[in-house]
C-alpha cells in the first residue's frame, strides 16, 4: 500500500481520491488539529491586531465539517465521512502551509490603494503565487468531494464553494468577521 505523502501527493495532482486515505479517526483528528495550528498560524499574519482568533478559527473547522458531513448524510454516503474529511484537512494544511510565506509579501497589497509604481515585482509575483495555489486548491476540494460524491467535477465545484460560502456566512453572523478561513 502506498504511503500517506504518496496518497497525498497524488490527490494534490489528482490522480487519487479520498477513498485512497486510510479510515483512521485518530488521523483525523490529528489533521483537524492541524488544520486549526495553520488556519490560526495564517489569520495572525492577516489580522495580526485582533485578538482570540482561536475561536473563530476552531468554528471555521467545525462549519466546513459540519456541512461535508451534512452533504454526505443528504445523500446517503456519511460512511465516507472520515475519508473526506481527512483528504480535505489534509489538502488544507498543505496549501495553508504553501501559502504562508507569501501572505507577508502581498500584505501591503491588500491597505490602501497600490499603484502599479508602488507594487513590488516581488509583491506582485506572489500575489499571482497567491491566487494560482488558491485555484488550485478550489480544484483539488472539488476533486475530492467528486470521488466522495459520485458526480461531475462541475457540481462537486460549486458543491465546494456552496460550503465554503456557507461557512463564511456563518462565521461573519457569530464572530462579525470571516476569521476562520
Amino acid at each position: 500500500m502506498p504511503s500517506l505523502p504518496a496518497i497525498l501527493r497524488d490527490i494534490l495532482f489528482l490522480r487519487r481520491g479520498p477513498q485512497d486515505l486510510p479510515y483512521s479517526v485518530a488521523l483525523l483528528v490529528i489533521a483537524g488539529l492541524a488544520s486549526i495550528a495553520v488556519s490560526y498560524w495564517a489569520t495572525s499574519l492577516v489580522l495580526p491586531d485582533q485578538s482570540d482568533l482561536l475561536p473563530g478559527v476552531v468554528v471555521g473547522a467545525l462549519l466546513h465539517l459540519g456541512f461535508l458531513y451534512l452533504l454526505l448524510n443528504a445523500l446517503q454516503r456519511q460512511e465516507r465521512f472520515v475519508q473526506t474529511a481527512l483528504a480535505k484537512l489534509l489538502v488544507d494544511v498543505l496549501f495553508t502551509a504553501v501559502v504562508l510565506p507569501l501572505l507577508p509579501m502581498i500584505e501591503p497589497l491588500r491597505h490602501g490603494n497600490p499603484t502599479p509604481e508602488s507594487v513590488s515585482a516581488s509583491a506582485a509575483f506572489a500575489s499571482l503565487l497567491f491566487i494560482a495555489f488558491g485555484i488550485w486548491r478550489i480544484v483539488v476540494d472539488a476533486h475530492v468531494l467528486r470521488h466522495a460524491l459520485e458526480v461531475r467535477l462541475l457540481p462537486a465545484l460549486l458543491l465546494n464553494i456552496s460550503i465554503v460560502f456557507a461557512s463564511q456566512i456563518v462565521l461573519v453572523a457569530l464572530f462579525g468577521s470571516a476569521e476562520g478561513n
